[in-house]
């Protein structure tokens, strides 16, 4: 296998995720339609990929849409006919209306919206069993509401979030469908007071690797350099990185492998001076700064949290952090509204946890980065 460290991977480069995946295809053969809920690079895409790729095999259609680049409502219809279009059954059943140029595109679905969506609903394989991935999603709502002039314009994102709802709630439909985003969909729409419009669809949690799959994972990462890593040592750097993520471990792994190139024999002092080495690779950790974007005006107190807690391998309780918030702002009220639904966006999204009462940063390598990078 080739060590893919953010990449979608895909074929014989998938590793892991047994359970999940049995999970998974028991949940949507009992006709639920999933929210894939974890943080960045956690492989969400990779995993939904997968599914789609089991399905397959179980003689079921599967189409995957990524959001990723795609600002407005009449872009995602534009990239949704696309992809639909490469399915046969499309071009048999599709309205001769519907075939339409690019070039125009946008005008003519901002003058007839409900009525576009309804044709689609038409043509879409209700009678087939289908899995629709539908990637970034919050990414996507988030970037269409920031087009908007005004924060009541929400209403025409709610009028896209029915349209899907009620796509999932054909009657008879054999569709299937699972959102995934980097951000948290559920976290989003309460801040927007809309979580009803999700509220038929399954959370689906993906985390850190199970059982013995983090030490195949390094012993098949291992085999593929031809290099020589021992139960002891594999141990030793699984343990240092606390959230055995796939992604964390491959970066990690590839600052070892530099060194064993460079004629080092892999020990415990090799881990910890890959480990070191990592730290300073602002690139492998970017996606985490570059999310804090998505906080709005909450960004200062998140990055205020996310630094204190950074200095701390034991965590903080509640009141520490809200001492800091405080200190901030001078007034208590506007603390209790701001600090409990962005602590839950910060668990969410992956950068902290709550154990045992104290906040902690999930990842200790995270922790150890951050700190390295923001900490006094």
């Amino acid at each position: 296998m080739k060590n893919k460290a953010g990449p979608v991977v895909e074929g014989i480069d998938f590793f892991g995720r047994t359970k999940e995946i049995e999970q998974a295809i028991e949940l949507l053969e009992d006709g639920n339609n999933l929210i894939l809920a974890a943080p960045r690079r956690v492989g969400k895409t990779s995993f939904a990929r997968k599914l789609i790729d089991v399905m397959a095999e179980k003689g079921w259609k599967g189409i995957n849409i990524d959001l990723q680049k795609t600002p407005t409502e009449s872009s995602f219809v534009n990239l949704f006919l696309k992809e639909i279009k490469g399915e046969n059954w499309f071009e048999k059943t599709i309205p001769s209306n519907l075939k339409i140029s690019y070039g125009d595109f946008a005008l003519e679905f901002n003058k007839n919206k409900h009525d576009f969506y309804r044709k689609i609903d038409e043509v879409l394989p209700h009678d087939e069993n289908t899995l629709i991935i539908i990637d970034e999603f919050t990414i996507f709502l988030d970037d269409v509401l920031r087009k908007k002039d005004k924060e009541n314009e929400f209403e025409d994102i709610i009028t896209f979030l029915n349209w899907i709802k009620g796509l999932r709630q054909t009657k008879g439909s054999k569709i299937r469908w699972i959102f995934c985003s980097s951000i948290s969909i559920e976290s989003y729409l309460h801040k927007h007071n809309s979580t009803k419009r999700i509220n038929d669809l399954t959370p689906f949690k993906l985390g850190e690797l199970r059982n013995d799959e983090p030490q195949l994972l390094v012993k098949a990462l291992a085999d593929s350099k031809n290099i020589v890593f021992s139960d002891e040592h594999i141990g030793y750097m699984l343990e240092k990185l606390g959230w055995k993520l796939p992604y964390f471990i491959q970066i990690l792994f590839r600052k070892i492998v530099e060194l064993a190139r460079d004629g080092q024999i892999i020990s415990n002092e090799t881990i910890n001076e890959a480990y070191g080495n990592l730290l300073d690779e602002e690139t492998s950790f970017d996606t985490w700064i570059q999310r804090l974007s998505y906080y709005d005006d909450d960004k200062r107190f998140a990055k205020l949290i996310l630094n204190e807690l950074s200095k701390s391998k034991t965590g903080k309780k509640k009141n520490y952090i809200e001492d800091i918030v405080y200190a901030e702002l001078n007034d208590k009220e506007k603390t209790d509204i701001i600090l409990q639904p962005l602590l839950k966006q910060l668990e969410a999204d992956g950068y902290i946890m709550n154990d045992k009462n104290k906040y902690t940063f999930r990842s200790p390598l995270l922790r150890d980065f951050w700190n390295n990078q923001f900490g006094d």
